[in-house]
């Protein structure tokens, strides 16, 4: 009897043992892991806010690679990843490809930025409108050179959204880094310098206060058959309501389907702590954090002369 109390003891152990996952093998919105694609302007941002969501959950790792634009939504067309951050949604077709495939698309809209327009220290316009900007972008004859980080950006697909056009026009130049756009603008007083605005957004970084040292960003005014609001620079408060004309959304994708850490990091992106982090880096959070402050009042006023 004693014998057959002990093995039905030690089955229930192995039974239960076998029940218990470890942490690696285990799933959910703050624990497992995930593989992201990330597009390069936003890597100041996305690491910031990497860094605190796995901070805070220890048990949840994200594996971030950066890429252009086009090379980025490939690979999630082509399923080599599920999940995606990025300047603009899914297209129509891009939505009904997917989910065709039975792999809905979820998105969400985290922070608002911007493409900035840099001209060097020496260039004597920088207030242009709406109209203006879009027909320099378009004409080659106007004589402004733009440059640009990377011919497969997204600020390219943006660009050519905006000019209606298939290619970029011939006065436009692509290079492989951003600090080369940048040297190009100090050294040509009719370049045009378009970068994403996150890559300078935070004035308390040592980088940012050397490049608005050097170079002056451009002020935009609003399309002509809108609210008009003068020339703006796309600070932080002139994304609001999108008084700067070139506003531009962040988003994270994704396309998993579960209850996993994607799900995780994107409540997180879009929650208290992701969006003061938003806040703190001089773009515009989607969602504001509401502050209740309770007045008491007392006839025990005491006044100070």
């Amino acid at each position: 009897m004693k014998y057959l109390t002990g093995h039905i003891l030690l089955l229930l152990l192995l039974t239960i043992s076998s029940c218990v996952s470890k942490v690696e093998d285990m799933e959910g919105p703050t624990i497992g892991k995930l593989q992201i694609w990330a597009d390069t302007t936003m890597c100041d941002i996305v690491q910031q806010e990497e860094e605190a969501f796995e901070r805070i959950y220890q048990y949840a790792h994200l594996d971030i690679t950066y890429a252009n634009e086009h090379d980025m939504f490939k690979a999630f067309m082509e399923d080599s990843v599920d999940a995606i951050m990025t300047n603009r949604l899914l297209t129509d077709e891009e939505t009904a490809y997917l989910n065709s495939l039975t792999q809905i698309p979820r998105s969400y809209a985290f922070a608002t930025g911007a493409i900035a327009f840099v001209v060097n220290k020496h260039t004597p316009d920088t207030n242009y409108t709406y109209e203006q900007m879009l027909n320099l972008m378009a004409n080659k004859d106007a004589g402004k050179v733009f440059v640009i980080e990377n011919v497969k950006s997204g600020i390219t697909h943006e660009v050519l959204r905006l000019i209606g056009q298939e290619s970029l026009p011939e006065h436009f130049y692509a290079f492989n880094a951003k600090q080369q756009v940048l040297t190009y603008v100090a050294e040509n007083e009719e370049a045009i310098g378009l970068i994403d605005y996150s890559e300078i957004s935070d004035s308390d970084v040592p980088y940012t206060k050397e490049v608005l040292s050097r170079f002056n960003l451009l002020g935009i005014s609003r399309p002509v058959d809108s609210l008009q609001a003068g020339f703006v620079k796309p600070y932080q408060y002139n994304l609001q309501d999108r008084k700067y004309p070139f506003t531009r959304d962040l988003y994270f994708i994704s396309k998993t389907g579960r209850t996993d850490v994607g799900l995780g990091f994107a409540t997180f992106l879009c929650a208290e702590i992701g969006q003061k982090i938003v806040l703190k880096a001089g773009l515009l959070p989607k969602y504001q954090t509401l502050r209740s402050i309770e007045l008491n009042y007392t006839s025990d006023i005491k006044v100070i002369k």
